[in-house]
């Protein structure tokens, strides 16, 4: 799969994915080769963009400890891919796959 082959899958989904397709996005762009994400970065940052704003609406409302793993892989390797090849993304934005479920039930209490 390559990057508009996701950004199509993104742009068929709700703009508020259910959690499964928010992973399934992520370990599709995990397996990119770094190459077409720093030729493609446009692309690679809309995607990101996507998951973001899934994921900060309702998404991490549903992590659990099972899947919180996934997204706290995906927040590291996004954030050592953002800055070992100067992407551009905003820390912000990097931060927001960083929530665990303890962050979760803090915020909720």
């Amino acid at each position: 799969m390559n990057l508009q082959e996701i950004k199509n899958k993104v742009l068929s989904l709700p703009t508020i994915m259910n959690l499964a397709d928010e992973l399934l996005i992520i370990d599709e762009l995990m397996t990119i080769d770094v190459n077409d994400l720093i030729e493609d970065q446009d692309i690679f940052k809309s995607i990101i963009d996507a998951l973001e704003l899934s994921h900060i609406d309702s998404g991490f409302m549903e992590l659990t400890e099972g899947n919180e793993c996934s997204f706290i892989n995906f927040y590291k390797w996004l954030n050592k891919t953002n800055n070992k090849f100067n992407l551009g993304i905003n820390a912000n934005t990097i931060d927001s796959f960083s929530l665990t479920v303890e962050d979760v039930k803090k915020m909720m209490s």
